[in-house]
C-alpha cells in the first residue's frame, strides 16, 4: 500500500510503501504529483519503503504510462530503504534514466534523504546536459515527523 506522508517541501510528494499497490492506492499519488506539477516546472519523490509487495497489473500500466509522459518534470527521488538490493537498482537505473538523479538511502540516513530531496528544483526539463549534477551549497532541513501507515 501506497500512503502520502507529509511533504518536506511543496516540491516534494513524500509517501510509504508497505506491501501491495493497486489502482486505489496509486491514485492518490499522482493525483498530488499532478497538483504539484501545476505549482512547480519540476518535482521530486520521497518514497520510504517498509516492505515490498505485488503491484497489480493495472497499476503497474498506469505508473508506467505516467512516468513516460512526465519523463523531465522529476528532478529528484530519494529512496530510503534497508534493503541492500535496492542500493544496486537504484545505481543501476541512473543508467537508464538520466533526467531524474534517484539516490538510495538507509534508514540511519534518513534525514539526509529528507534535505537531499528537499533542495529547490533547478528548472529546465532536466533532459539536457548536468542532469545528474547536484547543486552545491544548499542547507539541510530537518525531516518532518515520519508516521506509519
Amino acid at each position: 500500500m501506497l500512503t502520502l506522508l507529509k511533504s518536506p517541501a511543496d516540491h516534494v510528494v513524500a509517501l510509504h510503501l508497505a506491501g501491495h499497490i493497486d489502482q486505489a492506492s496509486l491514485a492518490p499519488i499522482i493525483k498530488e504529483c499532478d497538483e504539484r506539477l501545476a505549482r512547480h516546472e519540476r518535482i521530486s519523490l520521497l518514497v520510504e519503503i517498509e516492505r515490498f509487495g505485488l503491484i497489480t497489473p493495472a497499476a503497474l500500466l498506469n505508473d508506467i504510462g505516467y512516468a513516460l509522459r512526465h519523463l523531465g518534470d522529476f528532478e529528484r527521488e530519494a529512496i530510503i530503504s534497508k534493503a541492500d538490493w535496492l542500493r544496486h537498482v537504484t545505481e543501476f537505473s541512473k543508467h537508464l534514466v538520466r533526467s531524474i538523479e534517484v539516490r538510495h538511502f538507509s534508514p540511519d540516513e534518513r534525514e539526509a534523504a529528507y534535505a537531499w530531496v528537499a533542495e529547490p528544483p533547478r528548472g529546465g526539463s532536466g533532459l539536457g546536459a548536468g542532469a545528474n549534477e547536484a547543486p552545491a551549497g544548499r542547507e539541510a532541513q530537518s525531516p518532518p515527523e515520519h508516521h506509519q501507515a
